[in-house]
């Protein structure tokens, strides 16, 4: 009898061991935000040794596991996808917002998981809603993470992919140039490692529970004043790009017509595509005024 004790006091104390020298560990507490079907409780996963650490789980919930990586104790937050169907929006931004609490005082680094391949304005609206959520200041503790399969994805491909997509490109500078690429098809430890030593770079501080109050204060105070939420300012953005490129192409076939026909009646099609842009462009503008006049009623 007193040896199954002395056995059990044995463990409890190698238990009690491991928990004192696992908190004497330099700490990496990382919160992972995207897109539904980004590859993001994917990426938590294979952070966390290839386990079922958080794509087993309910997604509609945050989940968190740690694990120690190379004399460094790691703790993954996983959030709901975003695009998350069947959740209104401020119940998903509530649950999101406490992954912040689970790794209190607050995370040192936000992994913006994105699926790598054609950049548009949606992954900008995910953004947005990070932004929207968390504060600007967020932002300086971000790092973009494409992820991809069963294709090549390096820096170099990212750099040139910023040049054709304006869209990757901000994307990428507002998050201050920081960015990786994953492959899930590799399952060696090499790609973990390389992902956690470019964050742990920023590991000296934190993003605090009071920028998360700040970024609730400034949510208020915006809301309040009626300006537009930022996933709005997205769509208006592009939908007068599009405008803009209607009415150049469409005034460029008009100055064509009224010079003739001539291809070289360089400033006749000039002057149409700039005739064409002003008008689509002043149409849109009053469709946008209109719509923001009707938004205002339906909330009186």
């Amino acid at each position: 009898m007193d040896g199954d004790n002395t056995s059990e006091t044995k463990v409890l104390m190698d238990r009690d061991t491991q928990t004192v020298a696992e908190a004497k560990l330099p700490k990496l507490k990382i919160v992972l935000f995207g897109r539904t079907s980004a590859g993001k409780s994917t990426l938590g996963d294979v952070i966390m040794g290839n386990t079922k650490a958080f794509t087993s789980k309910d997604t509609e919930k945050c989940h968190v596991d740690r694990r120690t990586i190379e004399d460094q104790s790691v703790v993954v937050v996983d959030t709901p996808g975003v695009s998350k169907i069947g959740k209104s929006e401020e119940e998903l931004v509530r649950e999101i917002k406490r992954s912040a609490d689970l790794v209190s005082p607050g995370p040192h680094v936000f992994l913006l998981v994105v699926r790598a391949g054609i950049i548009t304005c949606d992954e900008l609206k995910v953004l947005e809603t990070f932004e929207s959520t968390f504060g600007k200041r967020a932002l300086a503790y971000t790092t973009v993470v494409f992820t991809y399969k069963n294709q090549e994805v390096d820096e170099a491909e990212v750099e040139s992919g910023m040049k054709k997509s304006k869209f990757l490109r901000e994307l990428i500078e507002r998050c201050q140039w920081r960015y990786f690429t994953f492959n899930f098809d590799d399952t060696s430890p090499t790609q973990v490692t390389e992902l956690l030593k470019k964050v742990t770079q920023r590991t000296e501080y934190c993003y605090s529970h009071e920028m998360l109050q700040e970024a609730e204060k400034a949510a208020k105070q915006e809301q309040q004043e009626g300006k537009p939420k930022p996933e709005e300012t997205t769509s208006r953005r592009a939908f007068l790009e599009k405008s803009g490129l209607v009415g150049i192409i469409f005034g460029s076939v008009a100055g064509y017509f009224l010079g003739g026909g001539e291809l070289t009646s360089t400033s006749t099609a000039l002057l149409g595509a700039l005739a064409g842009s002003v008008l689509t462009m002043g149409t849109t503008a009053l469709a946008l005024k209109a719509k923001m006049l009707s938004e205002k009623c339906c909330q009186q």
